[in-house]
């Protein structure tokens, strides 16, 4: 029975990993989704979640023990399944890649809530864990994914933020599913019978290691932050710049040295001072660079002769 358990759950996992590797590629969020339904790891984590609940070392070792081997075979078939194609692919031109190398704040919040979800559907009969499990997988089965096609496109730099928003997930659903099977006092009797100071040690290293991931999560999201403050300066100054001549905005991205300004259009551009003028001491200290792309119209008739 436990052969056939853990064949199901390695069968399971290679096929969510899978279809998230080539929905990650194929830059398709609807397929991510997808992989998730199938996806089996709610069950180790909530597994750990509930024996640092209870303080049961055997149960958070087997659990943990379980979620290791997942992970690194959903990471293993994120790296065998792009090796071969490694070549071909533009990590920085997919966003469902890119959107998983810069954890910020807001999913540690998403990952608390998922978390407590999950462990409520466990903890009650009347309640599908069906849903909750895939809102689960997707906070970790992607991401670890993301880690393997990453490694195989020889880019561990931004693995290493994918990685990041895996533990910074995994973490946030095992502290509050941990929280949510106490607060629901599941099962309480057993729990009397344990170790207070296990259970207490248990929580407490989850809990340090999560305000630690804290420190990185809070730079990123200051960083992205910042950088959209700086867009949207940018932009605003620029169209206030343009008004009345032939040229439109067509994009601002703030970089970390610099601010890139691309904008569009035909005859005389307004004096690029009266823009710098505009945007000075708005932009953090960054230079901007200005990038005119010229616009030709052509005007045709395409009436039949004699139609008219």
């Amino acid at each position: 029975e436990r052969q056939r358990k853990l064949t199901r759950f390695f069968a399971l996992l290679i096929l969510a990993a899978a279809i998230a590797t080539f929905g990650l590629l194929a830059d398709s969020v609807a397929t991510v989704i997808g992989a998730m339904i199938v996806a089996p790891l709610m069950l180790p984590i909530m597994g750990v979640a509930f024996g640092v609940g209870l303080g049961d070392r055997k149960i958070i070792r087997n659990s943990l023990t379980m979620s290791i081997l997942g992970i690194l075979t959903a990471i293993a078939m994120g790296f065998l399944l792009t090796w071969a194609i490694r070549s071909l692919i533009d990590v920085e031109a997919n966003t469902q890649i890119m959107v998983r190398t810069a954890p910020r704040l807001i999913d540690l919040c998403a990952a608390l809530a998922t978390g407590l979800a999950g462990a409520f559907a466990i903890g009650r009969k009347d309640v599908s864990d069906t849903l909750p499990g895939v809102a689960i997988a997707i906070s970790l089965v992607p991401p670890l994914a993301n880690v393997g096609i990453l490694l195989a496109t020889g880019r561990p730099d931004l693995a290493a933020g994918s990685l990041l928003l895996f533990v910074t997930n995994y973490l946030a659903i095992l502290l509050t599913g941990a929280f949510m099977f106490t607060l629901m006092g599941f099962p309480g009797a057993y729990r009397a019978q344990r170790s207070q100071r296990s259970r207490r040690t248990a929580v407490a290293i989850a809990a340090v290691l999560l305000v630690l991931i804290l420190i990185p999560l809070s730079a990123t999201s200051y960083t992205t932050i910042r950088g959209s403050l700086t867009e949207q300066r940018a932009a605003l100054a620029t169209r206030a710049w343009l008004a009345g001549s032939d040229y439109r905005l067509l994009s601002v991205n703030a970089g970390m040295d610099s601010v890139l300004v691309i904008v569009a259009g035909e005859g005389n551009l307004p004096p690029e001072t009266d823009l710098q003028d505009a945007l000075r001491g708005g932009l953090n200290e960054l230079p901007v660079v200005l990038e005119v792309v010229p616009q030709t119209r052509i005007r045709f008739e395409t009436a039949l002769a004699g139609s008219q």
